[in-house]
């Protein structure tokens, strides 16, 4: 019984924690970084004059309109719970390792364990997220193309 309740008290902590940081991680007071397609319903139009994409095809999103998604209960509550539960384990299994991961990044290079990037989340929102700084800053690197 002891570790329903502990249990529960992390997720509540950690939900808690999410809701006060996520104004910080989201692009609200940055109108010029928001993303264009932001709450829009999109179609890709192919275009060979336009430069490839990731995907190896050439073309541009469209926006057609707004989306019209209104997610129910189990998507805004059930999810996020199953989510931040899942999560919350999944980071205490794998902290040994990512400690090891930025020991072993500090003594390879002095440089930061972790770097900022700017991704696309939910309904096509910027958000803010942190990856590990595996490429090293000053490291003497080769012309491979000679």
């Amino acid at each position: 019984m002891f570790f329903l309740y502990a249990a529960l008290f992390v997720v509540f902590a950690m939900a808690l924690a999410a809701v006060v940081k996520k104004p910080g991680s989201v692009y609200r007071n940055k109108p010029q970084e928001r993303n264009p397609m932001e709450g829009k319903r999109v179609r890709f139009v192919a275009d060979e004059n336009e430069k490839e994409n990731a995907d190896g095809v050439r073309g541009r999103l469209e926006a057609v309109g707004e989306a019209e998604h209104k997610a129910g209960i189990y998507e805004k509550i059930v999810k996020r719970c199953f989510d931040v539960v899942l999560s919350f384990f999944g980071l205490v299994l794998l902290s040994p390792i990512l400690l090891g991961l930025s020991i072993a990044i500090v003594i390879d290079d002095p440089g930061p364990v972790l770097f900022t990037q700017k991704r696309t989340g939910k309904n096509k929102r910027y958000f803010n997220g942190n990856k590990f700084f595996t490429v090293g800053i000053n490291k003497n690197r080769t012309n491979l193309a000679a």
